[in-house]
């Protein structure tokens, strides 16, 4: 059993800030039939819908029994991409708007962050940004976040479109930010970076001040990059999507994965940025922990502290203890399904269901006892990168996740029966946000489409 190693603070650097201001333009589409708004606690407003990225909607519908009459109502192309959209959108209700707003950002040097009438598929704004955006974007309050591979943390404004502030880091953003107020001052965003590149990573996990904070927008809270295993004098970085909540003694930590050669599993204190446990899940080859961590608050399930579900490049599914980071239970995905594609999706949590995707097939794993519940039917044509999403009633619930063939699956979560699949253009990477019973995904093709 890999035993979690105690850090000591981590190092603290000071990097310049940039601040830009720009003026959005916008396309109009036509769209589909209006639905109705959501209110704010349906939003999907960051990576795999909360801070815990525990990827379950409380809508309930779709269900299990009612995902077979979904249909496209539109798909909408976001500009500007050269390999298509890799990052999920978030969907959140914009009270000035008073709509359901999409958000998506595409790749390419001539990037685009576009907002999308959620009921419609029209275009509200869209904002031309630098560099190729590969993560996912994050919303609060009225702001936009988003990491990009020249360096930058984008602040926008949700309503407008217009670049409120950014932040320039040493290294390529490719971790989707979450976004939380742990010690009173306001938003902080967190995210990591891989460096100037995998070869030469010397990456960070950074924790910016969000807009609106009293210490400053967009300006260093902290920086980590003490990770455990270097090599010739360079360090590893994050890809990883970090999660944050409290602890059982109300402290705020930030979890997340880091980049060969390090391969590790580490959690910070949020407000200082003191590195708390490391776990190393394998050591040699390309085992990048590139998951997302999904974390199961204290108490829950009857785990005292807490737990953190991760899956490594390594291909096993990961238990630890959220205060301690000791191994609870893994499972070994290659073992039971195959050597496939390198697992790098992030877990739905939903009750004792540990929702994962690897290889050609959907798991459902007893989350307190990493035993597996069943194995959805393999999908025959691809692999499954795109973390699964939930939505449905209790006893009605169905899981959502799209494969390298750009088929959007929907398996019921009782049973891991195959209720529906929606072939979209081209190969889906990004997992989906379900919001006001509609389910939006994003695809290769460089398009949002929108399922309802």
């Amino acid at each position: 059993m890999q035993k979690p190693i105690v850090l000591r603070s981590a190092r603290r650097l000071t990097v310049p800030v940039l601040v830009a201001v720009c003026v959005a333009s916008s396309t109009a589409l036509t769209g589909a039939p209006h639905a109705a708004a959501a209110s704010p606690a349906d939003d999907w407003a960051m990576f795999h819908r909360d801070q815990q990225h525990q990827g379950v909607s409380p809508d309930v519908f779709p269900g299990a029994s009612t995902a077979s009459t979904l249909s496209l109502k539109w798909k909408t192309a976001v500009p500007g991409n050269t390999s298509g959209l890799l990052g999920s959108p978030a969907v959140v209700y914009n009270a000035t708007l008073a709509k359901d707003v999409v958000y998506e950002a595409s790749q390419g040097n001539s990037s685009t962050l576009m907002a999308i009438d959620a009921s419609t598929g029209v275009p509200v704004w869209s904002t031309k940004l630098s560099g190729s955006i590969r993560d996912s974007v994050a919303v609060s309050g009225n702001t936009v976040y988003v990491g990009s591979h020249n360096h930058q943390l984008y602040a926008v404004n949700a309503t407008t479109g217009a670049i409120v502030c950014t932040y320039t880091t040493t290294g390529m953003i490719e971790a989707s930010p979450v976004v939380g107020n742990v010690d009173g001052t306001g938003d902080v965003v967190f995210f990591g970076d891989i460096g100037q590149g995998e070869k030469f990573n010397a990456g960070h996990l950074w924790a910016i001040n969000g807009v609106g904070n009293s210490k400053g927008q967009c300006t260093l809270k902290w920086s980590f990059n003490s990770f455990v295993v270097t090599v010739g004098g360079t360090r590893t970085g994050s890809w990883s999507p970090p999660a944050i909540t409290k602890d059982a003694t109300g402290r705020w930590l930030v979890v997340f994965g880091s980049t060969n050669p390090d391969m590790a599993v580490y959690a910070l204190n949020a407000v200082t940025g003191v590195a708390l446990w490391h776990y190393t899940t394998a050591t040699g080859g390309d085992s990048d922990v590139g998951a997302g961590p999904t974390i199961s608050p204290p108490g829950v399930n009857g785990f005292k502290d807490g737990v953190v579900y991760v899956d490594g490049k390594d291909q096993v599914e990961y238990a630890l203890d959220f205060e301690t980071g000791a191994l609870i239970w893994k499972f070994d995905l290659k073992r039971d399904a195959g050597s496939g594609a390198k697992s790098i999706c992030t877990a739905a949590l939903v009750g004792t269901n540990l929702i994962v995707t690897f290889n050609q097939y959907v798991y459902n794993l007893n989350a307190v006892t990493g035993t597996r519940t069943w194995r959805s039917m393999a999908t025959g044509t691809a692999d499954f990168i795109a973390s699964p999403s939930i939505s449905g009633a209790s006893g009605n619930q169905v899981i959502f996740a799209g494969d390298l063939a750009g088929t959007e699956h929907a398996y019921s979560l009782a049973t891991g029966t195959q209720v529906f699949a929606y072939k979209a253009a081209a190969t889906i990477f990004a997992s989906a946000a379900i919001v006001n019973g509609r389910v939006f995904f994003a695809a290769l093709d460089g398009d949002v489409y929108a399922l309802g």
